[in-house]
């Protein structure tokens, strides 16, 4: 991170999260779509809207700032939103 630049908080909910989760699993678009009961193109847009959440290009590097970030370890029971600065 620069230094002049303060951190951005990102708020994850639930299913941001598992989706999350998934896609760092490395499953393929059809699984994770069947696990969460979603059609393929709102599986799409939902992916789409998490890179853009984390300022990700890819699912290598949703996943590593995922990882980064402690968002894969320790999802909340509760299903609250986490909030993390990045």
């Amino acid at each position: 991170m620069n230094p002049t630049t303060s951190p951005r908080v990102v708020v994850l909910d639930r299913e941001q999260r598992e989706l999350l989760r998934l896609l760092a699993t490395g499953l393929p678009d059809t699984a994770i779509a069947r696990r969460m009961s979603l059609a393929p193109r709102t599986l799409a847009r939902r992916i789409s809207s998490l890179y853009q959440t984390l300022q990700a290009d890819n699912r290598f590097q949703a996943g590593a700032a995922a990882e980064r970030l402690g968002l894969l370890a320790g999802a909340r029971a509760d299903g609250r939103a986490d909030s993390v600065a990045v």
